[in-house]
């Protein structure tokens, strides 16, 4: 029942699933929220204009964002812990890669952040001030605003779906310790974890863009962008997280693939600004989010050098990224011209990836065929 309910999410909400963890030091001590100060006139005219679309949302505050909800106050304030949390494995991931002065945010210059508990208020907001279809999204980041919005994945239709089957015909279900657990708590779980990617992945992607590192205006691939966003995600949200550990909530969802052979080739990633349209998009998702962990970890100075190299690079208009064509062979060759060649790169960090999972090495996948 556990498996059936969790695939129902995925396949009919889009939310995808995160992986089992990997047991590792305790999070920081939780920050608290207070409204205190005042803040930077832009922000706070951005911040009455919004609550005068939405009055029902409560303002609170962290120590780097500002943070707009309707969400209870325990649910605020776990947010509000788990976006310093992200704040602090960003400057982490800075100080490793050798520019920790980019990424520091001035005590008084803060992040906005508007979390609704409604999807239905979500997707309007996104649609009236940002132009955004949010129909399909649990969250994003708008440099526009710039600002993160998201919803609570509690009020996804698929959730809601699966909470009224729960509710028609629950039975008690075993966890990974073999304990009994209700489908509620399965379920419950299963929230709790799309909200912290969420959160955590697109709070990465603002606090990266405003440092500089991975501008959203710039012409960075979809591989590099979302794969270092995915990175953060936090495979269970009570621990630490980030690129530098070696586990997110994407490596389950790796490894599956290379245990059948299933992954993208390093060459399919690489060679388009976006994501190819004949490749599962979660697939490349999980192995971006891996390669970017596996390069802060093993290739910190060349990953920095890629993100300076890759960061000044602007839309030329040019959006059809096809293997072999000239944009597809420029980006190889950039690419190459940092970390080396492509396959041998390649054939190490798959091997690192098939020794850390303990899959066998006999098991032959269309990238070392291609080999």
């Amino acid at each position: 029942m556990r498996t059936a309910f969790l695939t129902l999410l995925a396949v009919a909400g889009g939310w995808r699933l995160v992986g089992a963890p990997v047991q590792e030091a305790p999070a920081k001590p939780p920050i608290e929220i207070r409204l205190v100060g005042a803040s930077d006139p832009d922000l706070e005219r951005r911040i009455e204009e919004i609550l005068a679309d939405f009055p029902e949302l409560k303002r609170h505050r962290t120590r780097r964002f500002e943070i707009l909800t309707d969400l209870s106050g325990p649910e605020a304030a776990r947010d509000g812990q788990l976006l310093e949390r992200t704040a602090h494995a960003v400057d982490d991931f800075g100080v490793a890669l050798g520019y920790p002065s980019r990424l520091e945010t001035p005590r008084e210059v803060r992040h906005l952040a508007i979390a609704f508990a409604r999807r239905d208020d979500f997707i309007r907001f996104s649609r009236g001030r940002d132009g955004v279809d949010g129909t399909w999204l649990g969250g994003y980041f708008s440099p526009r605003g710039p600002h993160l919005v998201y919803h609570n994945a509690a009020d996804h239709p698929a959730v809601r779906r699966a909470r009224n089957r729960i509710d028609r015909a629950a039975e008690p279900d075993r966890n990974r310790s073999g304990d009994l657990v209700s489908p509620h708590e399965v379920l419950d779980e299963y929230v709790t974890k799309a909200n912290a990617a969420v959160v955590v992945h697109e709070a990465t992607h603002m606090l990266l863009h405003d440092g500089g590192i991975a501008p959203a205006d710039s012409m960075q691939s979809d591989w590099l962008l979302e794969g270092l966003a995915g990175s953060f995600e936090p495979a269970r949200p009570d621990r630490r997280f980030g690129p530098l550990r070696p586990t997110n909530g994407r490596t389950e969802e790796f490894r599956e693939l290379l245990a059948v052979g299933d992954e993208p080739t390093l060459h399919d990633l690489v060679s388009r600004r976006r994501f190819s349209p004949d490749r599962n998009a979660h697939a490349c998702y999980a192995a971006s989010a891996t390669l970017c962990s596996w390069l802060a970890r093993n290739r910190p100075m060349a990953l920095r050098r890629y993100l300076d190299l890759t960061g000044t690079m602007t839309d030329d208009g040019n959006e059809q990224d096809i293997p072999g064509d000239a944009d597809g062979d420029h980006l190889v060759r950039k690419f190459e011209e940092v970390f080396g060649d492509l396959a041998r790169l390649e054939r190490e960090w798959i091997r690192s990836e098939r020794a850390a999972a303990s899959i066998p090495l006999a098991v032959v996948s269309p990238s070392e065929e291609a080999r």
